[in-house]
């Protein structure tokens, strides 16, 4: 990270002047001045996702692919390279790109913290602190729909501010992609009501999946923290465990994020207390899409880890 940060002053002063972006009449969507495709660099799937429904003439590159974690990425040079030619950055930014935020805040009006922009009643609390002592929220604003439709408004906005003669376009595609969106939720709230599934307990590798559980009514546990940088030590694994056998959860996720060696542990623990419980065989998608369709897309992964749950969970108690 020290060489990172030697080089932001330079980029900051490097991207700021070479950003300057006017609309084009005579283009379609997503159009540079010069009548070129928008340069678009997203550090997530999720947000590659949205820009490619709302933009799809864009050109998108997408920081962490498939298995990737923002939470602890570190910027090649050449990552910084992309960033500085790119004419937008979009950024989850709540502390979920931990290790680039200096880089991303030194880039001007071109980039966008998508989630900062959300309404503080829609975020969930974060037990940790930043380094000034200001409280934090969770930064997984992807896995509330309700939050997640703003942020594809926010995304549609700023492609209109710099190419004003399509901001109708984006605007009609946006509406039309959280029609989607809503199609979705729509789906797995049936999947996931009540009656369906008990009991109503959600456990994952990586905590990642509170505005899920908040969204589907789900009481949800983890082995690690809301940054994967932080396990559960040996006594809260212990306490998970307990919770677990007590409860008679049939089942435990792992994701595509975190160690897999935390779920077997955590399994064991249960075995020892009397209650055998499963691992799904179907993995969650935490901080990122998956490499094949249809979970290499926001509703596909949605809809995935709602089916995933509903149908680890239908059959209990029964």
């Amino acid at each position: 990270m020290k060489i990172v940060k030697k080089l932001l002053a330079g980029i900051a002063v490097a991207a700021t002047a070479a950003f300057g972006l006017t609309a084009c009449s005579d283009s379609g969507p997503a159009v540079s001045g010069e009548g070129k495709p928008l340069k678009v660099y997203a550090t997530t799937g999720y947000l590659a996702d949205a820009v490619e429904n709302i933009a799809p003439n864009a050109e998108v590159t997408t920081m962490v692919g498939p298995g990737g974690d923002p939470h602890t990425y570190q910027p090649s040079t050449k990552d910084i390279e992309t960033i500085q030619k790119s004419d937008l950055v979009f950024w989850n930014g709540l502390h979920l790109e931990a290790q680039m935020t200096d880089l991303l805040t030194s880039l001007g009006d071109k980039q966008v913290a998508v989630g900062e922009n959300l309404p503080k009643n829609l975020l969930l609390d974060w037990p940790e602190k930043d380094d000034k002592g200001n409280a934090l929220h969770d930064p997984h604003v992807w896995n509330s729909p309700e939050a997640w439709s703003l942020v594809v408004k926010n995304v549609a906005d700023k492609f209109a501010e710099v190419d004003p003669d399509n901001a109708e376009k984006y605007k009609a595609n946006a509406e039309g992609y959280v029609k989607e969106i809503d199609a979705a939720v729509d789906e797995s709230r049936d999947l996931l009501a009540d009656g369906k599934i008990k009991p109503r307990i959600l456990v994952t590798g990586h905590d990642a999946f509170n505005y899920f559980g908040k969204t589907f009514d789900l009481d949800v546990h983890a082995t690690d923290f809301v940054s994967t940088e932080a396990k559960l030590s040996a006594a809260e694994l212990s306490k998970l465990a307990q919770f677990i056998a007590d409860n008679k959860v049939p089942v435990i996720f792992q994701d595509n994020q975190a160690n897999p060696q935390a779920i077997t542990s955590l399994k064991e623990a249960v075995r020892a207390r009397g209650w055998h419980v499963e691992v799904s065989k179907e993995e969650l998608f935490a901080d990122s899409l998956g490499a094949e369709a249809p979970m290499d897309t926001y509703i596909g992964a949605l809809k995935h880890n709602a089916r995933a749950v509903a149908e680890a969970l239908k059959t209990s108690g029964e």
